[in-house]
């Protein structure tokens, strides 16, 4: 999800070297964090890997429990770093912040810290890190060992019940995960709400991020524009015919959203809305 930043370097991977490469992965950060070695045994994948025969890069979620349950002195030093460093990385983050919250403050502190780590032994790390990001480009692994290729890997800190919906990706041919999770955004975007992949969904103009949850965002849907379930969020087919049955004076306003966001982002136009107005 963020983009290949590693384009001299990372290359897509196939849906066979996914698992060993994963494994190889977290035996790498066991060996660099060893005290956090067995809460690196829960990141899992998320969006379209393994979808597809070829995935452009991994996205590994995990809890934010797993990385610290509380700011303080003996969680930040089972990373290996004292109190003090974090401590004052965090209000300089703190004091440029602008909407980001404390918690998030303290969170990017922490994985700025982890990727400096990570960089340290020998561990490409690009982009900006975030507080729920750290993009590193590793080996590629088949059964056999490395195979000599690269690929991006992507931290994705959060809510992890927020980010297996969030992220979700059911492969769909010719089309992104992208493509579902922008009709999510511009769905919340017309009725006055903003849609983030990590902190959840909270009115505009506001800074308490009010639902995180995938069963409270599912109903915000439903009271809007008609019932939904969580299957009909799953592919942007499902999620586009849903509106359309359930609510057609939205559609177009929607659709137009969308449109404007995936020209935004530079990305093609489903078939199924080419020639929408």
């Amino acid at each position: 999800m963020g983009g290949n930043i590693f384009k001299n370097k990372a290359t897509s991977i196939p849906k066979n070297r996914i698992e060993p490469t994963i494994k190889a992965y977290k035996d790498a950060l066991k060996n660099i964090f060893p005290m956090k070695g067995h809460s690196v045994t829960f990141f899992e994948p998320v969006g379209s890997a393994g979808k597809k025969d070829l995935s452009g890069d991994l996205d590994l979620a995990i809890d934010h429990t797993h990385i610290v349950r509380n700011f303080t002195g003996s969680e930040i030093g089972k990373w290996g770093f004292s109190f003090e460093e974090w401590n004052d990385l965090y209000l300089k983050i703190k004091k440029r912040a602008r909407t980001a919250t404390d918690e998030m403050c303290k969170m990017r502190a922490l994985l700025t810290l982890i990727s400096a780590k990570l960089t340290e032994n020998n561990i490409d790390v690009g982009g900006q890190v975030t507080a729920g990001n750290i993009f590193t480009c590793f080996p590629q692994y088949d059964e056999n060992g490395p195979t000599g290729d690269y690929v991006q890997i992507d931290w994705m800190v959060g809510d992890v019940e927020w980010l297996r919906w969030s992220y979700y990706s059911h492969g769909e041919i010719s089309l992104k995960g992208l493509h579902r999770t922008q009709f999510l955004v511009a769905l919340f975007s017309e009725i006055g709400y903003t849609f983030n992949h990590f902190s959840g969904i909270k009115k505009k103009n506001t800074s308490d991020w009010t639902i995180t949850s995938p069963e409270d965002a599912l109903k915000l849907l439903s009271e809007h524009y008609g019932d939904i379930d969580h299957s009909q969020t799953e592919t942007f087919a499902r999620l586009h015919s849903w509106l359309l049955r359930s609510d057609s004076r939205a559609y177009f306003r929607v659709v137009s959203r969308y449109r404007e966001i995936l020209k935004t982002q530079k990305e093609n136009i489903p078939n199924v809305l080419t020639h929408t107005i």
